[in-house]
């Protein structure tokens, strides 16, 4: 017989005790995240695993941090001012766009120990990174480099705005660029890694902490 700890088990109660309070259901959850309601079932038995972009709007339709669902889910996340755990959670090819894992895993304890003298900032969503992958284009001289940043379900953090950030559009493309301007609205003008500049409508966008090569 063998036993295995490789995560902690997601903890339903505390997700069917947050629908009770909310008066909400799983089917009602399943209609907000557009998948069958044996899919959400299957994900609260741990029998599927939660994508980030489903811990996403899990915490929207709840009404709670996404960190709190990232940590019930079996996702244990540091939010200390200095973070000692931070999930990688995507990818950045050569044209910029951000391609999120099926499964985030802990960034290596050398990447980690260099953020906590780089990232100083604090907030309620848990810090993430996105490794970049790319042979030729500009983004090439930043092969294997590690971009961090805090994982923002939506809404343009004013703080983004003038910055490099992770972007995603209302249509769900999500890239790297720099917010030149946007309105609250979420109207903006990005210029893109591969240098392309785009009039795009943004549903979030959240600013690079920093880049560890």
């Amino acid at each position: 017989m063998q036993t295995t700890m490789e995560r902690p088990a997601i903890d339903k109660q505390w997700f069917i005790d947050k629908l009770a309070e909310t008066g909400k259901s799983v089917r009602g959850l399943a209609r907000h995240l557009g998948v069958d309601a044996s899919a959400v079932s299957r994900m609260l038995s741990g029998q599927r695993k939660m994508k980030m972009q489903e811990a996403g709007e899990i915490a929207s339709f709840l009404g709670v941090p996404v960190s709190e669902v990232l940590v019930h889910s079996g996702v244990s996340v540091s939010l200390e001012p200095r973070p000692s755990e931070m999930l990688l959670a995507a990818t950045i090819d050569e044209r910029g766009v951000v391609d999120e894992l099926p499964e985030p895993k802990p960034l290596p304890p050398a990447v980690i120990e260099r953020a906590r003298a780089t990232i100083t900032v604090q907030g309620d969503e848990p810090i993430v990174g996105a490794q970049i992958r790319a042979l030729k284009g500009p983004l090439s001289v930043m092969d294997d480099a590690v971009v961090l940043y805090r994982y923002h379900d939506s809404g343009v953090d004013p703080a983004a705005i003038g910055l490099l950030s992770i972007c995603r559009s209302r249509e769900g493309e999500q890239f790297l660029g720099k917010i030149e301007r946007a309105r609250k609205t979420g109207e903006a003008r990005v210029t893109c890694a591969n240098g392309e500049v785009r009039d795009v409508g943004l549903e979030a966008a959240t600013p690079v902490l920093a880049v560890i090569p």
